[in-house]
């Protein structure tokens, strides 16, 4: 597999190259190999295709392989036939206020929570909602606790304000760990940092699991000047199997803010439309609430793709507004039992489209464990990512957001690499 990149100018990663014209912060990531694993992989898999024309079982990105449903696309169209005046020009940086007002009236109903228009804030996704969140409420050697595994980006979205990210362990079949969380956090901690359902595992975290860490955070919030804050990243919740539902801390805690975006409900990932919503509950919320919109224009962000703003009510208001889950649902159980033959170790599949198995025992030992045998499907042209990139050796992530042929030719690549 590549290292990271190096650049013909010979700033690039490797051990002992120039930093060039990079910075400190950048420059450390990227030569120690540090940058997306996840990415590295995808652009792995568009060099094979480029270099020989096989098949590629790319297993990597979670990039939506179905389309966004049509209420969307008709939708888009209704929109640009009869545009409000000024609908692609500037807006306040949170966004248009009767999109958010929208929000707020549907995220209120969903839990029971009184949003406020003021709450909510357009973002571009999900990604830009943490990273707005973390320029407003992290200071360098704060620390976020999250469970592990978690999504390898966080690490990233941390160190770009000097904030630290300390895994803490997570239960049974990936299960939400209080005291585990208890026991990671510390006088810096400023976040916990939940991912429900989960990248990469697809666990959902339940109501005892949630009412357990609710009760660990308040005695930890005893003699602190600030509450601890719980930020949910949400992306995934409308991807549950077989109608089941995903418990929030917004019932439970006073202090959290809920992230989300529709880049996998919608199958809408490049077009980069989500909000953050801030419990009304929460301490300095009106502060926060400020700070929000001038970190959403400090940042460059500016404000959330306008068009997509005005689109998603229309959307989201419509019952057919969603991807069919049951083919990712079907994709996952496929797979994961084949894995299962195979000897690998995970839960049945909740929800997502991502997979967390650990390696067959005979291969855990193994030099290098996960990265080996992510090298020997490389070589069967079968590009997943090694359980590394998410903070939990022993593992690889696969992405089944992929057709149907691709299922096939990854499960028939696993059988000649690893039976």
């Amino acid at each position: 597999m590549p290292a990271a990149g190096s650049g013909a100018d010979g700033s690039g990663a490797g051990d002992g190259a120039p930093r060039g014209q990079l910075s400190s912060r950048v420059a450390d990531t990227l030569l120690a190999s540090r940058e997306s694993w996840t990415r590295r992989m995808f652009e792995l898999a568009a060099q094979l295709r480029a270099a020989q024309p096989l098949p590629v079982y790319d297993l990597s990105l979670g990039n939506p392989s179905l389309e966004p449903p049509p209420v969307w696309r008709n939708a888009v169209l209704e929109l640009l036939s009869h545009e409000p005046e000024g609908m692609h020009r500037y807006m306040t940086n949170a966004g248009f206020a009767e999109v958010r007002e929208f929000l707020a009236a549907r995220e209120g109903k969903r839990y029971g929570v009184a949003f406020e228009l003021a709450d909510v804030t357009m973002t571009v996704g999900a990604a830009g909602g943490l990273n707005v969140l973390a320029q407003a409420m992290l200071d360098p050697g704060d620390e976020v606790v999250v469970p592990a595994p978690y999504f390898s980006e966080y690490e990233h979205y941390c160190a770009t304000v000097g904030a630290r990210l300390v895994p803490a362990a997570t239960g049974p079949a990936f299960s939400l760990d209080a005291e585990a969380i208890a026991a990671a956090i510390g006088p810096r901690t400023r976040w916990v940092l939940l991912d429900s359902p989960n990248n990469p595992t697809g666990a959902v975290y339940d109501h005892g699991e949630l009412d357990a860490l609710a009760a660990v955070l308040r005695r930890a919030n005893d003699g602190r000047a600030r509450p601890i804050v719980v930020v949910e990243d949400a992306p995934y919740r409308d991807l549950v199997y077989d109608g089941g539902e995903v418990p929030s801390m917004l019932t439970r805690y006073a202090d959290t803010v809920f992230v989300t975006s529709h880049s996998k409900d919608l199958g809408l990932a490049g077009e980069r439309i989500g909000y953050l919503a801030l419990s009304p509950t929460m301490f300095g919320r009106d502060t926060l609430q400020r700070a929000l919109a001038y970190c959403t224009r400090i940042l460059g962000f500016v404000n959330a793709p306008a068009l997509m703003q005005r689109v998603l009510p229309r959307v989201l208001a419509d019952p057919g507004g969603r991807v069919d889950v049951a083919v990712y649902a079907r994709n996952c159980r496929r797979m994961a039992a084949e894995l299962r033959h195979l000897g690998f170790v995970l839960p049945e599949p909740r929800a997502g489209f991502f997979l967390f198995p650990q390696l067959p025992e005979r291969l855990r030992d193994e030099h290098g464990g996960d990265v080996a045998v992510t090298e020997r499907l490389v070589a069967e042209r079968t590009i997943v990512v090694p359980g590394t990139a998410f903070g939990t050796p022993g593992y690889l992530r696969l992405s089944m957001a992929v057709d149907e042929a691709t299922v096939d030719g990854a499960i028939a690549a696993f059988e000649r690499a690893l039976g």
